[in-house]
């Protein structure tokens, strides 16, 4: 079946939490590599390749979510009670979309990264929130 649908552009992304107020201008939010831990099963009369075998649980992996910082930045508090994320992709009305595209899953802050302090540098932070497993991280595709 041909690929007839046309990626878009970041802009227009957003991303919430069910407990925490994020008030930053986001600049940039880099989603998880999930996969699974692999595991050489090789042995001394293996020849050719190594044997692998892959891992029983899926890494649920971390968002992280780039913003400017102004000093007078309320941050997150790190590592508290889990909450769910949401990432919601751009709505594409011009490709038909009713709905944009999400992904959602619970988990906790993990760290906070201060920005830079040099000259000529916009300052900018990073939040990493950690997908704990119990909920998702799931993606649904758009209408």
């Amino acid at each position: 079946m041909p690929v007839t649908d046309v990626p878009d552009l970041g802009s227009g992304a957003t991303i919430a939490f069910s407990t925490t107020t994020f008030a930053a201008k986001v600049r940039k939010i880099t989603l998880p590599d999930i996969g699974v831990e692999e595991y050489d099963v090789s042995t001394l009369d293996t020849t050719g390749h190594m044997k692998t075998i892959a891992g029983d649980l899926k890494n649920a992996g971390s968002v992280v979510v780039t913003i400017l910082a102004p000093s007078g930045l309320t941050l997150p508090t790190i590592a508290t009670t889990p909450e769910t994320c949401t990432v919601t992709f751009p709505l594409r009305a011009n490709g038909g979309e009713a709905g944009a595209a999400t992904f959602a899953g619970t988990g906790f802050f993990k760290r906070y990264k201060h920005p830079e302090l040099a000259v000529g540098v916009v300052q900018e932070a990073e939040y990493e929130f950690r997908f704990d497993g119990s909920t998702g991280p799931a993606f649904t595709k758009s209408t």
